[in-house]
């Protein structure tokens, strides 16, 4: 699909929402309309996307306009006069719309997710982008190169092919860089960044961490590292070092299986295993160190944060403390309560 096909079917899909969430603050839907738009949310997961920023967008009209049609005993002559101000709403609501497609077709687009939210967009060169719970990400897209920003969280992105327009993303750790392809970023605690690769070549470059870089008798300081990723494979980016790894049959999967509400750990440190349900649960854990390190392995629905510490008290040489606040402390069996 060409750019200007693209930004053409973008252009319909914004046209297309703007009629549809008039008709729904319109309140005349019969059941073939219901249908139809049922039809249409489910052809493209951005249609359900734009047509809720529209959506949005008229209930907030609703209440700053909501004066113009109160209900209050009125003359012939007053509803008439009623008449002309509801169609001047309209009319003034429906430039609003316009502004906001001008907006949202622009090259500049922020995405974020709540805790427990995973959300799918569509951007406009026909890349997609599937974003975990807590996670936030910026767009942008310049004539020379498409722009992303991964503030934080984890992404899964499936890349459209334009080798005159590579794809970039920063992230907390360094960029990666592509020309099309399927690959997976995850953003952990502090600058350690994990890239996994579906499809194609990924490029990634970690960025320099001046905070231990040295010089020794006034030699430059050590170079930051790239690497070339293939599929199977993943690299871990932290302190300007890229960490190469090759994932067993089958450990791919693993790593997206946040895309089904899942997580599979595999000897994993109990800390991180933990961390990975902090985008699912706003309850506090805390672990204590002599239990931190111990290895957990197995799957796990992401939204059963009982579920996993059940299982833990179960497998693990640990006790769950439930404190009456919700909160939650992992500690050593043998260790005194207090």
């Amino acid at each position: 699909m060409s750019k200007m096909s693209r930004e053409a079917d973008f252009e319909r899909i914004e046209d297309e929402a703007s009629i549809w969430a008039a008709r729904l603050r319109g309140g005349a839907m019969t059941d073939a309309d219901r249908a139809a738009l049922a039809a249409w949310l489910d052809r493209n997961p951005e249609h359900r996307w734009v047509l809720a920023r529209y959506h949005e967008l008229s209930a907030q009209l609703d209440a700053q306009f909501g004066a113009a049609a109160e209900a209050t005993p009125i003359t012939k002559r007053d509803a008439a006069r009623r008449r002309w101000r509801r169609f001047t709403v309209m009319t003034a609501a429906a430039a609003a719309l316009v502004m906001l497609a001008v907006v949202l077709t622009g090259p500049s687009r922020e995405f974020e997710t709540k805790t427990a939210e995973r959300h799918l967009a569509a951007l406009t060169d026909g890349s997609r982008v599937e974003l975990n719970a807590r996670t936030a990400l910026a767009v942008d897209f310049r004539r020379e190169e498409r722009h992303v920003r991964l503030i934080r969280g984890e992404a899964l992105f499936n890349v459209t092919k334009d080798p005159a327009r590579p794809f970039v993303i920063d992230t907390p750790a360094g960029t990666v860089r592509v020309t099309g392809t399927v690959f997976d970023v995850r953003a952990t605690s502090g600058d350690r960044v994990e890239v996994t690769v579906l499809e194609g070549t990924v490029q990634v470059h970690a960025a320099q961490d001046t905070s231990t870089a040295s010089t020794s008798a006034g030699a430059p300081m050590a170079p930051m590292h790239d690497a070339a990723i293939t599929p199977g494979r993943q690299a871990v980016m932290s302190g300007g070092n890229v960490d190469l790894r090759t994932l067993p049959g089958g450990a791919v999967q693993n790593v997206t299986a946040w895309r089904q509400g899942q997580v599979v750990f595999e000897d994993t440190p109990l800390s991180e295993a933990l961390e990975r349900f902090a985008a699912y649960d706003q309850r506090k854990i805390t672990v204590e160190p002599g239990a931190a390190d111990l290895r957990l392995g197995g799957r796990y629905g992401l939204d059963d944060l009982d579920g996993l510490l059940t299982a833990v008290e179960r497998v693990l040489p640990v006790r769950v403390l439930r404190g009456a606040d919700g909160t939650v402390r992992i500690i050593v069996a043998s260790a005194p309560m207090k």
